[in-house]
């Protein structure tokens, strides 16, 4: 979790406890029907309001047995939620700090990154595979630091991005590609320094991968995608956008790709068969980062920890915002197209907000715990 979100975080309890921030999570959702209504969720409904310790950092969906998977970064789980009656049905536990999850619906495998940190230094991280029928660990695979991961379902490719660091100085990324039959490596692409978000388009067979980049004379550097053809793992083209991209998310019916721009509170949308970027970027908010899109309605929903708020973008052609559904401290969203439900996890506040993607309502909010069972 970056520091900025823990500074939110001690804002937030330091509110509470001066008797000022009570009003902001008593607030009840409600429905309109203007197309650009506010949402509000009531965060204090069934005791979700109880500050715990599992920190609950990001959210996967398989749509094909609507089970959504959440990494607890604190308690060192991950929690499964049965999506047909929202309740928690398992607690597995991980090895390292489990902060990112990509799921392939196909062969029902959940692939888990774990950070390793020993003496406050970070160490090799590993990829944890989870069978989705009885949820057993049946694979453990070592990578580089930092890594992020993403699932083609089609080839059963699994992507994982690397972080490599040379005496404190960031070297050239890599992203190393797994075979999902047999949880192999199968090889290793040389990217740019900072890779740090991954998405896949299955159609396409394209990957995506987010750098950011430092300050030069303390001026913040767009951000680039590089995209890598997967068929035969080369790199085909670099996309700039805005600055400190932080998220990403594909809709392969579309061909659109979605980036979240952190400091220039912006989503920029490309087009994936010209690699270029489309318009302008749409602007939100300072401190957006987790995206996901749903394929089927065409709607974009984007995590933004510092406002509260998640975001709903019309992916049609204007790429308009729509909707805001507030009081979610959240920094990432799944969505399980299927069900057209939005799955929205909260660190501070270990729940899980369900969110109709008809109406963009706050359906109910699921108490995750401080130590799932």
């Amino acid at each position: 979790m970056k520091q900025l979100h823990l500074l939110i975080i001690l804002a937030v309890a330091a509110s509470f406890i001066s008797g000022i921030g009570l009003t902001m999570f008593m607030s009840s959702s409600y429905t309109s029907n203007d197309p650009n209504h506010v949402v509000v969720a009531n965060q204090i409904d069934n005791n979700t309001f109880i500050s715990q310790d599992n920190g609950t950092v990001f959210a996967a969906v398989n749509p094909n047995t609507n089970r959504i998977y959440l990494a607890n970064e604190v308690s060192n789980t991950v929690s499964v939620v049965d999506g047909n009656d929202n309740a928690k049905i398992a607690s597995i536990q991980a090895s390292g700090l489990p902060l990112k999850l990509a799921v392939n619906p196909d062969t029902n495998r959940i692939y888990v990154t774990e950070h390793h940190i020993v003496n406050n230094i970070e160490q090799n991280g590993t990829v944890t595979v989870i069978d989705g029928s009885n949820n057993a660990k049946i694979a453990s695979i070592q990578v580089g630091a930092y890594s992020q991961i993403s699932v083609n379902p089609d080839t059963n490719r699994i992507y994982v991005t690397e972080h490599h660091i040379v005496n404190n100085i960031e070297q050239n990324g890599t992203v190393t590609v797994i075979d999902g039959s047999n949880n192999a490596k199968i090889a290793s692409i040389q990217v740019g320094v900072n890779p740090s978000g991954i998405a896949v388009n299955p159609d396409t067979n394209r990957i995506y991968v987010i750098h950011h980049y430092n300050k030069i004379n303390d001026k913040w550097q767009n951000g680039t995608v590089t995209v890598i053809d997967g068929s035969n793992n080369a790199k085909i083209a670099s996309i700039q956008v805005g600055v400190n991209p932080s998220g990403i998310a594909v809709n392969p019916d579309t061909n659109r790709i979605y980036v979240t721009n952190y400091i220039d509170g912006t989503v920029s949308v490309i087009d994936g068969n010209s690699n270029t970027v489309i318009g302008k970027p749409i602007k939100l908010d300072f401190g957006v980062e987790g995206i996901a899109v749903n394929p089927l309605a065409n709607k974009i929903y984007v995590a933004n920890g510092i406002t509260a708020t998640v975001y709903v973008i019309d992916g049609g052609d204007t790429g308009s915002k729509v909707d805001e559904i507030r009081k979610l401290f959240a920094w990432n969203v799944a969505v399980n197209p299927v069900t057209n439900k939005i799955y929205v996890p909260s660190y501070f506040f270990n729940n899980l907000s369900v969110v109709d993607g008809k109406h963009d309502n706050i359906m109910t909010v699921i108490p995750i715990g401080m130590y799932p069972d």
